[in-house]
């Protein structure tokens, strides 16, 4: 029953009271209105966010990288075309680690290559020039020595005997290399073998004492070593030897007044045992001998031929 006599309709169940719609400030939870919520939700939306800065792509490195390598191409391409920064000024030449300035052989090949590239220099075309020229060089090294300079150093064959040539009754001295050439005319060292050879042509410096190099260089080291072992096994000094091309024959010249006849192509140390073993019948050291004769062969080992004076 209603108050003041009026009729009170029955609220349907499921359905909510409007109290909780009316805007009291006495109400503890007060819903946000919808319109409230639409403002906070637009406005989230301007809260600006994180930035990140991508790195390049491969394909700008590849690009940078295609750039460099022109530029490197073409200041390389600059430099050895059209620079003259890598342009041969000068050269120095060394022998064994000393400068030297009176090669002129190796001077006039080096000073062709004033005003030339350094960068292209070819090393091994220069060797073969200086060799050819100069074969008593053993070793030799071009150095480059940017941006403008050529070292050449180098290295002879150890020079080994004093030659004495004779042709047409005409004397002429040398220096002769390990090889057999004739390295420097009218010198001599007193500390190195002396070596006569007769020829019909005479001998010229920067030849061989031969025609063939090879045969040359075969010949003085057989001529040498017998000189020293001959010294060695006796201790009879050689004043020097003589050495007959066309026999193929050494003599030996001894300080003792007599000569010792060997055979060049046949064993040294077979021809100096022999006469060693010959000692105990011939007295090389007191007897007055003219010549001994080692170049005859046999079974007899300790036969030895030869001549008082």
């Amino acid at each position: 029953m209603a108050l003041f006599g009026g009729k009170t309709k029955k609220r349907k169940e499921g359905t909510s009271s409007n109290i909780s719609k009316l805007r009291s400030p006495y109400l503890k939870n007060a819903p946000i209105p919808d319109s409230k919520k639409n403002k906070v939700r637009k406005s989230s939306r301007f809260i600006p966010a994180k930035t990140t800065i991508k790195p390049p792509s491969n394909k700008a490195k590849k690009i940078a990288a295609i750039v460099l390598s022109i530029g490197i191409i073409a200041f390389i391409i600059y430099a050895l075309f059209f620079s003259d920064y890598f342009l041969i000024r000068k050269y120095k030449v060394e022998e064994e680690g000393t400068v030297i300035e009176t090669n002129e052989i190796i001077n006039v090949i080096l000073e062709t290559k004033i005003g030339g590239s350094l960068v292209l220099l070819d090393e091994e075309e220069l060797i073969k020039a200086i060799k050819t020229a100069q074969p008593e060089i053993e070793k030799i090294k071009i150095v480059r020595i940017f941006p403008d300079t050529i070292k050449a150093s180098f290295e002879k064959f150890p020079t080994v005997a004093n030659i004495a040539n004779t042709s047409a009754g005409v004397q002429k001295k040398f220096l002769a290399d390990s090889q057999g050439f004739l390295i420097e005319e009218n010198a001599e060292n007193p500390n190195l073998p002396y070596i006569k050879i007769e020829t019909t042509e005479p001998l010229q410096v920067r030849k061989t004492i031969l025609s063939s190099g090879k045969r040359s260089a075969e010949r003085l080291t057989y001529i040498i070593q017998a000189v020293n072992l001959f010294e060695e096994k006796f201790g009879i000094k050689i004043t020097y030897a003589v050495f007959r091309q066309r026999e193929r024959e050494l003599h030996l010249y001894t300080e003792k007044g007599f000569y010792v006849m060997m055979d060049m192509e046949k064993s040294l140390t077979g021809q100096i045992d022999k006469l060693k073993k010959a000692l105990s019948k011939l007295d090389i050291f007191n007897d007055s001998l003219l010549y001994i004769d080692l170049r005859i062969s046999g079974t007899d080992y300790e036969k030895v031929i030869f001549k008082r004076k």
